[in-house]
């Protein structure tokens, strides 16, 4: 289990990396033209917005959960013994899981939904589909609730859950 949490981790913060290199590559091209040709490349608001940012947010969110990097607040996590400590963090994950899959399912029938009636934005002489975009989303909720499975039944490198 943990080598498929990892690999899927792995996978996604490659393609976070990815989008954002296309991402600044495209940026770069855009500013480059603006200045230099007094026009802007067409639809870069909405390639950005619409599929580079949601590759790099959800690509990544597997691997940010797995690594233990999300933002946590222990109120009383200090206070507590460290098998009630361990049960806590078990049942968080299992929530976890439980509410990852629950968004996946409701995000796939949007990304289904955008391709079957081919859902793009024309932003000038450029036609950009959407569908890529809510299906990353997708993925990415699926892959956060394969990290948090392998958080809950697997073991991490350190001997810890």
């Amino acid at each position: 289990m943990n080598r498929i949490g990892r690999w899927a981790a792995q996978a996604g913060q490659w393609l976070a990396v990815a989008a954002l290199v296309a991402m600044m590559i495209h940026l770069g091209a855009d500013i480059l033209l603006l200045n230099l040709a007094a026009r802007p490349l067409d639809g870069t608001l909405e390639v950005v917005a619409g599929l580079y940012m949601p590759f790099v947010v959800f690509a990544a969110l597997s691997a940010t959960h797995l690594n233990r990097e999300e933002i946590r607040v222990d109120l009383v996590g200090n206070f507590l013994p460290q098998t009630a400590v361990m049960f806590l963090d078990r049942a968080a994950q299992l929530l976890m899981a439980i509410c990852a899959a629950a968004l996946a399912w409701l995000t796939a029938s949007h990304a289904m939904r955008a391709f079957d009636i081919g859902q793009r934005i024309e932003a000038g002489s450029l036609v950009i589909p959407l569908w890529p975009g809510k299906a990353i989303v997708t993925a990415g909720f699926v892959l956060l609730a394969v990290a948090a499975l392998v958080r809950l039944f697997g073991k991490a490198d350190n001997g810890s859950v």
